[in-house]
């Protein structure tokens, strides 16, 4: 018997099994993955909006200070309106109240336009809290769900593991590489023992002198319908075992007749 072929359909069946474990998981793990990435991604919006309120507040502050030193020199300017004793002295006066006044409704106009910014920011934040609340909890019960179900096959996938670094090395590079390239074409299904006479991947019929040659456990075939490796029965039983018989039920109208 070719040990190669026999480690390779070992190999088949230890990635299946892996396979059905990853499989049981269903959709949790991609849920998992996605809820993380989004999760991430929304919590860096948030920084942003709140690096965006810091700054409209400041900005408000900093308008605020200069609004009433404005007003201060407003004051200061008007009561002095009345002690010039000169035109020109009058006139510079009232330019300066002028451009206090200008300056003072444009600060007014800044802080209305920053306050409408600030509000709409704050809201926008308090939405994406909530959102980033609702997400969190249903990423914490996900992850805790797949962490007990990973739990629970953890030694079942240990120990697949380790018999697949057994058993890799065992196998020659040119069979591994035909695998690893058929395997994700046929849903995780490269290698098929022959099944009486037909592919044990698409149970399409296999000529008979190759069904005998394949069954010596020497060779193998790649089948010409659906491209998977073929080794022969007698490679399928000294993994899997002994099929079991099939027993045919039969009803009781057919016994009682009998």
């Amino acid at each position: 018997m070719n040990e190669v072929l026999l480690n390779l359909y070992q190999l088949q069946k230890i990635d299946s099994q892996i396979d059905e474990l990853v499989a049981n998981r269903g959709e949790l793990p991609e849920r998992v993955g996605e809820l993380r990435m989004v999760i991430e991604d929304r919590e860096n919006i948030l920084h942003e909006i709140e690096h965006r309120i810091a700054g409209n507040e400041t900005e408000m502050r900093r308008i605020t200070d200069e609004s009433n030193e404005i007003k201060e020199k407003l004051d200061k300017y008007k009561g002095q309106q009345f002690d010039v004793k000169t035109t020109r002295e009058y006139d510079a006066i009232t330019f300066q109240i002028e451009d206090a006044d200008r300056r003072l409704r444009e600060d007014s106009d800044l802080m209305g336009r920053i306050s409408i910014e600030l509000e709409n920011a704050k809201a926008e934040a308090d939405d994406l809290s909530r959102e980033l609340q609702d997400m969190r909890a249903e990423f914490e019960d996900s992850e805790k769900m797949l962490n007990e179900m990973m739990a629970e096959t953890a030694a079942e996938e240990k120990e697949l593991l380790a018999k697949r670094a057994e058993i890799e090395p065992k196998i020659t590079q040119n069979y591994l590489s035909i695998y690893e390239r058929v395997r994700p074409a046929k849903e995780g299904v490269a290698v098929v023992a022959l099944k009486g006479g037909v592919c044990g991947g698409c149970f399409n019929a296999v000529p008979r002198q190759l069904v005998l040659e394949l069954n010596r456990g020497l060779k193998h075939t790649v089948c010409e319908y659906c491209g998977r490796i073929i080794v022969g029965e007698v490679i399928g039983t000294a993994i899997d075992g002994e099929p079991e018989p099939v027993h045919h039920e039969v009803e009781e109208e057919a016994e009682a007749e009998n």
